[in-house]
């Protein structure tokens, strides 16, 4: 008994630690190229407990003044983040604060989002119950790998237990924190009638790429069943969801599970990435695509790695085994047939630079981290569909271009462009972000700019 008044006094102290640097009225640090705003302007949004002058970043933060733990620190330095980001610095006295409201958090692609959950799913956790007690939705199996690996090494000096929970693993010894897509989490939780691994001890459930988490239909109804078991259930769980991009019928969807929220917001015209040089080259077909790549693939001496966007499975079968004939060694990743473990492998093998040049599907587009991946190639532009009209994919494209730049390196995000109608599709989406996406004439001026960012010139 002795013992657990201790700790509820530790914890009562804190939490009121938390709450004295949240409350503090400091001067909120507004960088025009990263501004962080709260907005309570739509109804349509969840009632927003915030108030500009109650956002806290400042450019003097650090791991010490936020409060995170010395063990979890010490793992964070390891992995050469030695002060927290603006998303990471304005979360984390959010989520830690005693009321322990939900958050929808948005910050650029490549602005440390995983680490603000990361540190925050950490920070929650009672290393003296070794029940589940954060869950954290990704949405492919490569994100799910990645999250629970970059989570554990945040956490390695502390006794955290995290776990990478996939359809082809067991349901047993799941850890404290549990990354899994939705789609499993259903079938070994909710839909598990004999033995479903206990939730009872959840206290934090975390969305990444939550846009998409509720706006696919097969993701929001699954997301929408946990809510209603959270609810039924009685059980008191912060959510928070954590995108690069939200727009006000994804707010509309969260208002019908959660009317209360704290929210972060980056204004649209601010998302558009600084790191990443935006350019376009027109391209009579799909052979003219391909013979430019191959002008690229022949001249890249640097052998940087690079990831090419295809829309679909089909194609992405077809570039690969066309650019194999002409005798480069390129990979493929994608979803559907591909077997789970040669996914893993695949994504492994690129993180350890032994492949260069990766295909792939939108399976990668959202979330993969790799700082190394120095240009992106929009092999076909991203779209999607309004009624019969296809349309530009604002958000896939941003979080396309968003895998390289990250974290304060330099990228190119090239588009090839079939035709007037994709130009219209670059100018569409240079309009919508307001950013420059330039055209290059050859091959060469990407060559060239590919030198230049090499040594970080531009």
């Amino acid at each position: 008994m002795e013992s657990t008044n201790k700790d509820k006094e530790s914890t009562n102290q804190q939490s009121s630690e938390f709450d004295e640097i949240a409350n503090e009225k400091k001067a909120f640090v507004n960088n025009e190229e990263d501004e962080v705003v709260a907005t309570n302007e739509n109804t349509n949004r969840p009632e927003n407990e915030l108030n500009i002058e109650d956002l806290y970043h400042f450019k003097d933060s650090t791991w010490e003044s936020l409060g995170v733990r010395e063990e979890i620190i010490k793992g964070l330095l390891e992995m050469n983040f030695v002060k927290p980001s603006k998303i990471q610095s304005t979360a984390y006295p959010l989520v830690m604060k005693a009321s322990h409201s939900h958050l929808i958090a948005q910050s650029h692609n490549g602005s440390g989002k995983t680490g603000a959950f990361g540190i925050c799913a950490l920070s929650r956790i009672d290393e003296n119950v070794s029940d589940i007690q954060a869950i954290i939705f990704a949405h492919t199996r490569e994100l799910v790998n990645q999250l629970a690996r970059n989570i554990q090494n945040m956490g390695k000096h502390t006794k955290i237990t995290v776990s990478a929970l996939t359809n082809d693993k067991s349901n047993e010894n799941l850890g404290q924190i549990v990354v899994t897509t939705p789609g499993t989490f259903d079938n070994k939780f909710l839909k598990n009638r004999r033995n479903p691994p206990s939730l009872n001890k959840l206290t934090l459930m975390i969305l990444d790429e939550a846009d998409f988490m509720i706006k696919n239909d097969l993701t929001k109804s699954i997301c929408e069943k946990t809510f209603k078991h959270i609810k039924q259930n009685n059980m008191k769980v912060q959510v928070l969801f954590f995108s690069a991009t939200f727009e006000d019928d994804h707010f509309k969807e969260i208002k019908k599970h959660f009317k209360k929220a704290n929210m972060i917001e980056v204004k649209k015209e601010l998302l558009t990435l600084k790191n990443v040089r935006q350019m376009y080259i027109k391209c009579n077909n799909s052979d003219d695509k391909i013979d430019k790549i191959e002008e690229y693939l022949k001249r890249n001496i640097e052998q940087e790695r690079v990831i090419i966007f295809v829309n679909t499975r089909d194609f992405t079968e077809k570039l690969t085994m066309n650019l194999r004939n002409r005798g480069y060694k390129v990979f493929l990743l994608m979803g559907g047939e591909m077997n789970p473990v040669e996914r893993d492998q695949t994504v492994e093998k690129f993180t350890k630079g032994e492949i260069q040049i990766l295909i792939t599907t939108n399976i990668l587009s959202r979330g993969f981290d790799e700082r190394l991946v120095k240009l992106i190639i929009n092999f076909d532009l991203p779209i999607t569909r309004e009624g019969n009209e296809k349309v530009p994919d604002f958000e896939t494209y941003l979080h396309r271009i968003g895998r390289t730049g990250r974290f304060g390196t330099h990228g190119i995000g090239l588009s090839l462009c079939n035709g007037d109608r994709d130009v219209e599709i670059i100018k569409s989406i240079e309009q919508f972000y307001k950013s420059n996406i330039e055209e290059i004439k050859s091959m060469d001026d990407l060559i060239e700019e590919f030198k230049k960012l090499l040594s970080e010139k531009f």
